[in-house]
C-alpha cells in the first residue's frame, strides 16, 4: 500500500511566506544599499522565520485505524482517566513540544471535527482538536496553555472532515500537547519516545 504524503511540500509553512519573502527582499535591498548592518540584521530574522515556519511534508503511515502523532516531541507521561474530557476510559498522553520541530499540528485520526465546547477540563478552557471517526473513534487533542502568543490557531472549522495526518494549525509557541485515545488502544510508544507529527504511531484502534 502507499502511503500518504500529508502536507505542504514546501519547507516553509504558507502562512509564514509573506514574513520569509519580506525578510529577504529587505535584506536584498539593505545589501544593495550599502547598509551591511541592517542587512545582516534581516538576514538573521531571515533564519529564524525559516526555523520557526519550517513545515516539511510527512508520509503518513499506511494503516487506516492507526492514531498518528499530531506533533514533533517527546512522550513525558503516559496516565489512564476516567470520565476526564468525555464520558468513558482515556489514556491522556502528554507530549513535550520540540521548538525546533515542524510549525504545525497534524490530526491524529480521519474523522469529522467536533465541537470542544462540551469538553470541560479543570484549568483552561479548551483549545486543540476534537475528531470523531467513521467508526464512532473519538480522539481529543488538548493544549493547556494561556495567553493568545501561546495558543495554535486552527485552519479548519467544526463538521469539517480532516484526514489522518492532515495539517489543521500552526503551533506558535505551545509547549506541551495532550493527547486524550481511547483506553482500549493498542499503544506503540512510552514515556520518553520521541515522536514525529503525521509519521509515529501512537497506536491503533481496535475493532
Amino acid at each position: 500500500m502507499n502511503q500518504q504524503i500529508a502536507g505542504n511540500r514546501a519547507w516553509v509553512a504558507r502562512e509564514g511566506w509573506p514574513w520569509v519573502a519580506a525578510s529577504a527582499a529587505g535584506g536584498g535591498l539593505c545589501l544593495y544599499a550599502g547598509l551591511l548592518w541592517p542587512a545582516a540584521v534581516l538576514a538573521l530574522v531571515f533564519l529564524v522565520l525559516l526555523a520557526l515556519f519550517f513545515d516539511p511534508a510527512r508520509r503518513v503511515p499506511p494503516f487506516p485505524l492507526a492514531v498518528i502523532a499530531p506533533v514533533d516531541g517527546r512522550i513525558t507521561e503516559i496516565s489512564g482517566h476516567a470520565d476526564d474530557v468525555l464520558t468513558g476510559r482515556w489514556l491522556r498522553l502528554t507530549i513535550q513540544i520540540y521548538w525546533h520541530g515542524a510549525y504545525t499540528c497534524r490530526a491524529p485520526i480521519e474523522g469529522s471535527i467536533c465541537n470542544l465546547s462540551s469538553i470541560v477540563t479543570p484549568d483552561h478552557e479548551p483549545r486543540g482538536l476534537w475528531v470523531k471517526s467513521e467508526e464512532d473513534d473519538d480522539v481529543v487533542l488538548l493544549f493547556p496553555v494561556r495567553g493568545p502568543a501561546r495558543t495554535p490557531k486552527a485552519f479548519c472549522s467544526i463538521g469539517e472532515r480532516v484526514g489522518q495526518g492532515e495539517r489543521f494549525a500552526y503551533l506558535r509557541l505551545a509547549p506541551v500537547a495532550h493527547l486524550y485515545v481511547p483506553a482500549s488502544l493498542e499503544l506503540a510508544v512510552s514515556p520518553g519516545d520521541v515522536v514525529r507529527a503525521g509519521t509515529s504511531v501512537i497506536g491503533e484502534l481496535r475493532h
